[in-house]
């Protein structure tokens, strides 16, 4: 999705001087933008620009991971379904700045995965000083599951072989962070006994495995990971295992997590299916938002959900009996409630 299209130029001329002005101080706030459409105009929908368009903002994560194409192909799906509304992609560093941002009004959409929405909602860990009890959600889209990844030639074969070597966890208070730091506490690795990495993304980690200066690097994202996949590309690389005592202990003591797989042949040179675990990612929205506007959005990502996992493989499971808006950890907003219950899919 590359430049601006000759259609979006044509509206850009209609938005008003305090549009352009709003979006000329907001972009350097926000995250790193690719202008599919421009920047967000409103806030929640709540305010539109003197134009005929919606203009709207999704919150991904860093191009390493899967948010980000998951993100492409959400806002393209729905500029190809809506001749009024457009989207713009920001990459964030994931789940709690897009929360951040979703509250503070800077985002319209952001995709979050399911443990960092149910501590947001709930108040819990990073959000017990300040619950966003007014996030909700349009739908789940893709399943985030632990990938972790070393080079063949490593002597790491199960996770809790990362005690005392270099690793990866993603940005600092990134998903794939904090789902690393879960997994840390119970195996007893901590950076007192190891070297955890926070700085770039999971590219970035899967970039710095290649070179030698990492022994691993950890991916919480749909599946392939397009870092890690890159990294199985160009290097004999290997997923590292869970025992099942350990899985069992995280999903035990982590109820927003469920048991997942890795089939074979996801990455380059992987054999057989690995266990993991996993959370459902989320597109959320603030409240706020208006209903019409979610019932419509909601509309099309749940008409295109077989078009979507098609264009991007990991969102696939959108397409499964339920997945988009059953068990789902925080309520869904009234204009995706009223959507499905409109499809007959809730009671």
């Amino acid at each position: 999705m590359g430049g601006l299209p000759l259609k979006h130029l044509i509206h850009l001329m209609s938005i008003s001087a305090r549009s352009v002005i709003g979006i000329l101080i907001a972009i350097p706030f926000l995250c790193s933008c690719s202008l599919n459409g421009y920047s967000s105009a409103f806030s929640g929908g709540n305010e539109q620009p003197d134009s005929t368009i919606t203009v709207l903002t999704i919150g991904t994560a860093d191009r390493g991971g899967s948010m980000y194409p998951a993100g492409e192909a959400i806002a393209e799906s729905i500029e190809t379904t809506s001749e009024h509304i457009h989207v713009n992609i920001c990459a964030s560093t994931g789940s709690y700045t897009n929360i951040q941002m979703l509250s503070e009004g800077q985002i319209d959409l952001g995709l979050v995965s399911g443990d960092a929405a149910y501590a947001a909602f709930h108040g819990t860990h990073e959000f017990s000083a300040a619950p966003q009890t007014e996030l909700r959600t349009i739908g789940a889209v893709y399943s985030s599951i632990s990938n972790w990844m070393a080079l063949n030639s490593s002597s790491l074969f199960y996770v809790h072989d990362l005690k005392g070597s270099r690793v990866s966890v993603g940005p600092e208070a990134s998903n794939t962070d904090l789902s690393a730091r879960i997994v840390f506490d119970l195996l007893g690795i901590s950076p007192e006994n190891t070297e955890i990495e926070t700085r770039g993304g999971i590219g970035y980690g899967a970039e710095q495995v290649l070179a030698g200066n990492l022994d691993a690097v950890h991916g919480f994202a749909g599946t392939p990971v397009e870092g890690l996949y890159n990294l199985s590309v160009q290097a004999p690389s290997r997923l590292l295992k869970y025992t099942a005592s350990e899985l069992n202990q995280i999903l035990s003591e982590n109820s927003f997590y469920y048991r997942a797989r890795i089939p074979a042949g996801t990455y380059k040179g992987q054999a057989e299916d690995v266990d993991s675990f996993g959370v459902k990612c989320l597109v959320c929205v603030d409240e706020s938002m208006d209903e019409e506007l979610v019932h419509e959005l909601t509309s099309i990502l749940y008409s295109s959900r077989v078009a979507l996992g098609e264009e991007q493989a990991l969102l696939k499971p959108m397409s499964d009996e339920g997945f988009m808006y059953s068990e789902l950890p925080i309520p869904l907003h009234p204009g995706a409630e009223r959507f499905y219950r409109e499809q007959g899919l809730i009671p």
